[in-house]
């Protein structure tokens, strides 16, 4: 029987993996293409440590970022494709890749990733253009990161090449897009269901 916390195991990702500092109780769970890259390198250079709920039995308040699902489908499928199908010829297999939606950790449903999770129990951010903001205001009400801003590079042309691709995709065919939001109804379903944290507010 395969464990459901190592599905993606040879792509690199473990259910439950997050970071926490050992005397504070807060912990941000892991989710790729939310920001993630951005917010690992800024906790670790304020010295959090990797960890995995499951496995460490962690308890703790949980940071956790959500994005606009096809967004972030959008943005997974580019990286999937980047990192494994870089050659690749996409015509003719659009057919293919919306049959199925979920090829890795970066293009599966987010609420996976929340499996245990007391979800009354977290603080929300939405992936947008004020997540860094908001992120370093909530930390600092803790008193535990600074302003320090980390730089993540952007999306290389091979992968907006991909993403590009399919974007266009759904655009053009209305089928596409609704198996993409239809694979994430839960995802939906908890966005709407969550208040975020907004220092516009």
């Amino acid at each position: 029987m395969i464990d459901f916390l190592e599905y993606y195991k040879n792509k690199g990702h473990v259910f439950g993996e997050c970071m926490s500092y050992p005397n504070i109780d807060l912990m941000y769970i892991n989710i790729p293409k939310n920001a993630s890259s951005w917010t690992k390198l800024t906790l670790t250079d304020h010295a959090w440590e990797f960890y995995n709920y499951h496995a460490d039995q962690l308890n703790k308040h949980a940071i956790v970022v959500l994005r606009d699902p096809v967004d972030r489908w959008l943005s997974g499928i580019a990286e999937y494709m980047y990192l494994y199908h870089q050659n690749t010829d996409l015509t003719g297999c659009e057919e293919l890749i919306f049959e199925r939606i979920a090829f890795d950790d970066h293009t599966e449903s987010q609420v996976l990733f929340l499996q245990g999770i007391d979800l009354k129990n977290c603080t929300f951010f939405i992936c947008n253009a004020n997540y860094k903001k908001n992120l370093l205001h909530f930390l600092n009400k803790h008193n535990d990161v600074g302003h320090a801003d980390q730089h993540v590079t952007s999306d290389s042309p091979a992968r907006l090449k991909f993403k590009n691709f399919f974007k266009q995709a759904i655009e053009l065919n209305s089928k596409y897009k609704h198996r993409v939001e239809q694979y994430f109804e839960k995802d939906y379903k908890l966005i709407n269901s969550v208040e975020f944290y907004d220092t516009t507010r």
